[in-house]
């Protein structure tokens, strides 16, 4: 089989092939890994390869697929990790020069749960500087190059995670999102990301931003493939989805704020994909909710004062280190009085309940998953105020998930760069992905 197909493969794909003796799961891991070690590109790609215990991992996988002892789905797929979390004996370098050079001394939780389900972690990826932009830029330690265009960035904070999987390095990889960090990159990789809620998945072993919004998630290929990624990590036995019928769908397109300085393109994009939508038998229906614009404002008090409540000691102490408007952002929260971040804390939560409650009845929030196309990395790295406008404009989709503490969806469409986003109601994954089985094929 040549190898080089797998990138229009998916984990089920291959899984079925490992199951039938068609790949050895240790002759998949060699590809992957020659591969990386020969393209010049992967180094800003992988920030470490763990070569070692990749190919120790994928020894024992091949032996239970031998004797027909495979774990499960999972077994013997190769993938990536954002290196923000721990691997035992290993640096957590978070996209930064100011995190300590003390190796891991255990796997984070979800880590050793993908191990325990015999996954082969091929490396740790590169992500913007303590995962707190979207647009996947990082001077100050590498930019991964976006395989549509490598002049524009890639999406972030999970750019590396992305770029992982569009440049064939691996199958799919586990990135972090905050504000939009696995949809942003998944969206402008033309890749399918989940967000899953607050606390579904344990953050134990991986370096906090804002720990009332901190999630993580699947970027890869499929919707099936990021449910198979999504039960691993949680080990919670979720049904499994299924695919539904369009016709007994009912949508949500808030038309407030997520279209406001939208691209043309991605505009474009979006309505055709609603109208085929609408042509398979969904209902699909337009509101103005004025949560959206109350949890956008509230998003500016409290990210940035969690975001520099837990890393400005680390900050202040050497300043220069950092990328001037990522230490800038962090900074905007340096000024925010204690009682306006417990008080919008508070809000945040009120708002939360007032937008459930208007929603009832829906299946899902249809956004476009990012407003732009991804910027420019030379206008970006020379314009800071360029830089911190689209940061912005990228993240103000996305965030409103976050800030709302709902499950959310990221699917390609025609349009390369451009998004469709499903948003849900808190730990309605399972739903939510059943829904995406179907749109996947309706988009």
């Amino acid at each position: 089989m040549d190898f080089e197909n797998l990138r229009y493969k998916t984990i089920k794909d291959v899984s079925e092939w490992i199951e039938a003796g068609q790949i050895c799961p240790e002759e998949l891991t060699h590809f992957y890994l020659e591969k990386i070690s020969s393209d010049p590109k992967s180094k800003d790609v992988f920030t470490e390869v763990l070569k070692n215990s990749a190919l120790d991992s994928a020894k024992e996988s091949k032996k239970r697929a031998k004797t027909g002892m495979r774990k499960g789905v999972l077994d013997g797929i190769p993938i990536s990790v954002k290196d923000l979390a721990d691997i035992e004996g290993h640096l957590t370098r978070g996209g930064s020069s100011l995190t300590n050079t003390k190796k891991a001394k255990k796997n984070a939780v979800f880590v050793e749960k993908l191990y325990s389900e015999g996954v082969i972690i091929l490396g740790k990826t590169h992500m913007t500087e303590l995962a707190f932009s979207g647009l996947g830029l990082n001077p100050t330690t590498a930019t991964p190059p976006n395989p549509l265009n490598e002049k524009l960035v890639s999406g972030g904070s999970s750019s590396g995670s992305a770029v992982s999987v569009s440049r064939n390095y691996c199958l799919a990889s586990i990135g972090s999102d905050t504000g939009g960090s696995v949809r942003i990159p998944a969206a402008w990789n033309n890749l399918v990301g989940l967000k899953t809620t607050h606390n579904i998945i344990d953050l134990n072993g991986v370096l906090k931003l804002c720990p009332s919004f901190d999630t993580l998630g699947p970027i890869c290929k499929s919707v099936e493939d990021s449910h198979f990624l999504f039960d691993a990590m949680t080990n919670a036995n979720f049904q499994k989805p299924t695919k539904l019928k369009p016709e007994n769908f009912k949508f949500l397109v808030i038309k407030n704020m997520f279209f406001e300085n939208i691209d043309s393109d991605i505009n474009n994009s979006f309505n055709i994909a609603i109208e085929k939508i609408i042509q398979s038998g969904a209902t699909v229906e337009y509101k103005n909710l004025s949560e959206i614009d109350s949890a956008f404002e509230i998003s500016k008090t409290v990210f940035p004062a969690e975001a520099y409540g837990i890393w400005h000691h680390e900050i202040e102490k050497n300043p220069e280190k950092m990328f001037v408007p990522i230490r800038e952002r962090f900074r905007s929260g340096r000024d925010i009085a204690a009682c306006d971040y417990i008080f919008s804390l508070h809000k945040l939560l009120d708002l939360r309940m007032s937008f459930l409650k208007k929603v009832v009845g829906f299946d899902a929030i249809l956004a476009p998953t990012s407003p732009i196309k991804p910027p420019c990395i030379t206008r970006l790295l020379d314009d800071h105020d360029f830089f911190t406008e689209k940061n912005l404009l990228a993240l103000r989709n996305t965030r409103i998930a976050n800030s709302l503490n709902l499950c959310a969806l990221t699917l390609p469409t025609k349009t390369d760069f451009s998004g469709l986003m499903l948003m849900g109601r808190p730990n309605s994954e399972v739903e939510l992905m059943s829904i995406g089985l179907s749109i996947e094929e309706i988009k």
